[in-house]
């Protein structure tokens, strides 16, 4: 009896340690995952192409698609939540091809009451942000309005 309830009491731990590190930051785009492609808004398309990176069509300086891939590959959020109504709110729509993924992963940015929210379609979960990892993830100049 005192086994079965020492069970017991071990897989409550286990699972409010679960509970917990749900509400720790996590990867958006996954950890360690390597983003190979990636289109930015339907305008514009980014490879990789050995150690660097493609843009079609060009928008962007070298050195600023380098420092805009990073910010994507370091990219952790705090899932919240929340339900977007995609009716009312225009977000930006980026689709990338990840190593190791066999399916394309899907986001949505909602600039949303100075937050960014993150909406990671294949998992349903929301991510939040500071309204100024915007520009860091699609800098000014990159989509046409």
């Amino acid at each position: 009896m005192g086994f079965i309830l020492l069970i017991n009491l071990t897989q409550r731990g286990n699972n409010e340690e679960t509970s917990s590190t749900s509400l720790q930051e996590q990867s958006v785009i996954g950890e360690g995952r390597v983003i190979l492609t990636m289109t930015i808004g339907q305008q514009v398309t980014i490879e990789r192409v050995g150690q660097s990176w493609r843009m079609a069509p060009e928008r962007l300086a070298v050195q600023a698609t380098e420092q805009m891939m990073r910010s994507w590959h370091e990219l952790s959020a705090m899932p919240i939540d929340i339900v977007i109504d995609r009716q009312q709110n225009e977000g930006v729509f980026v689709s990338m091809v990840v190593a190791g993924q066999q399916n394309i992963q899907l986001f949505t940015l909602y600039l949303v009451e100075q937050q960014l929210v993150v909406l990671n379609h294949q998992t349903g979960v929301y991510f939040a942000l500071p309204s100024v990892m915007y520009n860091q993830l699609v800098p000014s100049g990159l989509l046409v309005e």
